[in-house]
């Protein structure tokens, strides 16, 4: 097996066990942040000064947290401090599709 093989296999494994799909190329089908899960609920129409409105918490502002392995951004609308533990860093997160469309992602359970 080639280096180049050997390093798509890892990227692989690795998009498998943090975004649900060794497809890394493909959106998310969840997406680990601040220690909690959050999982794919499809397509919304919006920007993002809609869902700092509509998921943010008081003071909340629209934040780059990350790429995923496929390089999608992912944003939300997180608390201008870290929590503290037990609670929640955000609701929702969102990957930019195209235009207005955002994949968003919600967070499974609770604190």
């Amino acid at each position: 097996m080639s280096v180049a093989g050997i390093g798509l296999a890892t990227v692989s494994l690795f998009s498998a066990k943090d975004y649900g799909t060794p497809a890394f190329w493909r959106l998310p089908r969840h997406i680990g942040y601040c220690g909690r899960e959050y999982h794919d609920q499809g397509v919304r129409t919006g920007n993002p000064r809609l869902f700092t409105a509509q998921n943010g918490a008081v003071g909340a502002k629209w934040t780059f947290l990350s790429w995923t392995f496929g390089g999608d951004s992912i944003y939300a609308a997180v608390a201008p401090q870290h929590p503290p533990d037990n609670t929640v860093c955000t609701m929702t997160l969102y990957i930019p599709i195209t235009g207005s469309k955002w994949e968003m992602y919600v967070l499974s359970g609770g604190p």
